[in-house]
């Protein structure tokens, strides 16, 4: 298992603590990922997330020593502190008329509508960092043939591009797959922790 996609109540707890540099780097490389995603999703470009991403990683380098026990529902916790950054941001783009149109509709988003985009950003994170994780476990080609059907390929045409049985890229798929869902809930568990 790859050490730096754990991130478990003892990081938050030495994070907390402000115990070394080298846990707020492991936590902060990691979550701004999904940090970032979110903002993406609340439809703002490139920049203004990366913008956001730093907000929000400023705030809980303040907020997380001052926060008291376990956190049960991190997430929840971290979805909240990235919606209210977010809407910070938009309300001062307001004043200088850069998304005026669109700042009304984010100062006004519901919390659920903002946690609905957060647990499916959430769910697209953690396949995507399953795939990744397992990838090293398979051959180059194994992984080009599993890519393939993902990107729409039918059974059929992967089998002619690469000159297999069917049957043999059906068996292909399915030991990714097996893979990749075991990792989701490997990685799940560990990060709901």
């Amino acid at each position: 298992m790859i050490e730096s996609f754990h991130t478990r109540q003892t990081l938050l707890q030495r994070v907390k603590l402000n115990q070394d540099q080298a846990s707020w780097n492991e936590f902060a490389s990691y979550y701004k990922k999904y940090i970032y995603l979110i903002c993406r999703r609340m439809t703002l470009n490139h920049h203004d997330a990366e913008e956001v991403v730093q907000s929000v990683l400023i705030k809980l380098l303040k907020k997380l020593p001052q926060q008291e026990g376990q956190f049960e529902r991190f997430r929840a916790w971290l979805c909240t502190v990235t919606g209210n950054c977010v809407r910070d941001f938009m309300r001062k783009q307001i004043t200088r008329d850069k998304y005026e149109s669109k700042a009304t509709e984010f100062t006004e988003m519901s919390a659920p509508k903002i946690e609905a985009i957060a647990e499916q950003e959430w769910q697209r994170f953690v396949v995507k960092q399953a795939i990744e994780n397992v990838t090293p476990n398979f051959s180059k080609e194994l992984m080009k043939i599993f890519f393939d059907l993902q990107s729409g390929l039918s059974l059929n045409e992967v089998a002619e591009q690469h000159q297999l049985p069917v049957n043999t890229i059906s068996v292909y798929k399915g030991r990714v797959l097996k893979a990749v869902y075991r990792e989701v809930r490997r990685l799940d568990e560990e990060l709901n922790s």
